[in-house]
C-alpha cells in the first residue's frame, strides 16, 4: 500500500487535482485530498466546487468527479486520510502551497510506517505528462484541454455542424482557470446536439459600457454562478438585453437571481431593485438572506431535490423532481413572489418545502429560466444536463 502524492505546481485552482483524477482513474485508485488553500482575493470562485454530501472545495475537483465514477470526497486532515487509507493505495493532489509544505508530509506518512511516492506533473509541448524522479512517463500519456476545458489525450474531429453563438457572462479566466464547470457542461450539450459554440467570454465589468458591442449576434445567453458581487450588474445588463431581444438565456445560482432581478425591475420600472448581497442598502431587495426567514438554514449546500411545477417548461426539461447541487445563502423575497406571478415570473421549482424558489421562467419569452442550484455540476460529457441541452437547442431556434 501507497499514498501517491501527485504535485502540480500552478496558480490555477481549475488545474487541482485534474491530472491526479488522471492517474487515480487510470490506476482504478480513489482521491483523496488534503485542505488546500488558495487566493481567493486573485480568485473568488476558486473553492466553488460542491460535492453531494455538502462541502465547498477547490473547484478544480469537479474533474475527480467527471472522470470517475465516485464524489470528490471530503477534504480530509493528514491524520484522518491516514487512518482512512492506510490499509490500500490512494491517490493524492497537492497544489503550490502543500507542495511547500511536502518534506513535513512525507515525515508524517513515514512515521506512519507507509510508503509514499511523490510524482510530479510537469508542462510538455503539448499538453501536462507525469514525471518520476525527473524522467517523464511517456505510458501514462500527455493530456491537454480541449476548446471547453474538458481533458483529453488525443485530437477529436472538429464539430462541422450547425455553429451557434453564445454568450457566457464572465472572464475567460475566470471561466477557464478558476471555475471550469459552465464551460465544460456547455460542451457536454453541444457534443450530444453536434453542434459547434463560438464561445463570448462577455466580461460582466465591461457589459455596462459595451454590452451592445459585445453581445451582438449571439445567439443564447448564459448567466453562470459566481462569488463575485462585482459581476451583478453585469450579468443584469445582459439579462435586460436578452428580454428586450427575445434571446433564450439560461442563469444559474446567482444567474437565476441576476435574470430574476431584472424582471423585477422591469416590472417596477425601477433600477433600484438589487440583490441584498450586491448592495445592503438597495431599494427593493430582491434576494435577502435565507437565515432571516424562521426555519431555514442559513447556507443551502450540497445534494438537494427540486420539485418541479406541473405544465411548466421546467417541467417539460426535467420532469415531476431533479436532484439539484447548491451553495446559497440568500433566497427570493417572498414578498415579491406574488406580484412576479402575475407578471409572468412563474416560479417553476422550488424545495421540500414549497418555500424557497429554486428554478423560475418568464412566460413572455420563448426561453427565459434559472435554477438556483448548480446543474454543471452534474454534467458529463456522457451525459450532458438536460437544462443545457435545452438551452443550446432554444438558442438554436429562430428568434426576433
Amino acid at each position: 500500500m501507497a499514498f501517491i502524492f501527485v504535485a502540480h505546481d500552478t496558480p490555477e485552482p481549475s488545474l487541482y487535482g485534474a491530472m491526479a483524477a488522471i492517474l487515480a482513474a487510470q490506476k482504478h485508485l480513489p482521491l483523496a485530498h488534503l485542505p488546500v488553500s488558495w487566493d481567493v482575493a486573485r480568485y473568488p470562485d476558486a473553492c466553488q466546487h460542491v460535492i453531494g454530501e455538502g462541502q465547498l472545495m477547490t473547484s478544480g475537483l469537479l474533474w475527480t468527479e467527471r472522470l470517475n465514477p465516485q464524489s470528490a470526497g471530503k477534504v480530509m486532515a493528514l491524520d484522518d486520510l491516514l487512518n482512512t487509507y492506510g490499509t490500500q493505495d490512494v491517490v493524492i493532489p497537492l497544489g503550490p502551497a502543500q507542495i511547500i509544505q511536502f518534506t513535513q508530509i512525507a515525515r508524517q506518512v513515514r512515521d506512519n510506517a507507509f510508503d509514499y511516492e511523490l510524482i510530479n506533473v510537469e508542462r510538455s509541448n503539448q499538453g501536462y505528462a507525469f514525471s518520476r524522479h525527473g524522467q517523464m512517463d511517456e505510458a501514462a500519456g500527455c493530456w491537454w484541454r480541449d476548446r471547453y476545458g474538458r481533458w483529453i489525450n488525443h485530437n477529436t474531429p472538429p464539430q462541422t455542424g450547425t455553429a451557434l453563438r453564445i454568450a457566457l457572462v464572465g472572464a475567460q479566466a475566470d471561466q477557464c482557470s478558476v471555475y471550469p464547470a459552465t464551460l465544460a457542461s456547455l460542451g457536454d450539450a453541444a457534443d450530444a446536439l453536434a453542434l459547434s459554440l463560438d464561445i463570448v467570454y462577455a466580461d460582466p465589468l465591461a457589459l455596462e459600457d459595451h454590452l451592445h458591442e459585445v453581445m451582438a449576434n449571439v445567439d443564447g445567453i448564459l448567466l453562470p454562478g459566481g462569488a463575485a458581487m462585482c459581476n451583478v450588474a453585469g450579468q443584469i445588463c445582459a439579462a435586460h438585453y436578452a428580454l428586450n431581444r427575445n434571446i433564450p438565456v439560461l442563469g444559474l445560482c446567482l444567474g437565476m437571481q441576476t435574470m430574476t432581478t431584472a424582471i423585477v425591475q422591469k416590472m417596477m420600472g425601477s433600477l433600484k431593485a438589487n440583490l441584498a448581497e450586491a448592495d445592503p442598502d438597495a431599494e427593493i431587495k430582491t434576494f435577502v438572506p435565507l437565515k432571516e426567514t424562521p426555519t431555514f438554514p442559513v447556507h443551502r449546500l450540497g445534494s438537494h431535490t427540486m420539485h418541479v411545477r406541473a405544465g411548466s417548461r421546467m417541467h417539460e426539461i426535467l420532469g415531476d423532481e431533479f436532484i439539484v447541487r447548491y451553495n446559497h445563502r440568500f433566497h427570493l423575497e417572498p414578498a415579491l413572489k406574488a406580484g412576479l406571478e402575475a407578471f409572468g415570473l412563474h416560479i417553476s421549482g422550488t424545495d421540500v418545502s414549497g418555500k424557497i424558489a429554486d428554478g423560475i421562467e418568464y412566460t413572455r419569452h420563448p426561453f427565459y429560466l434559472g435554477v438556483q442550484g448548480h446543474p454543471e455540476l452534474s454534467s458529463l460529457r456522457v451525459k450532458p444536463h438536460p437544462l443545457l441541452t435545452a438551452f443550446l437547442k432554444a438558442a438554436g431556434e429562430p428568434h426576433e
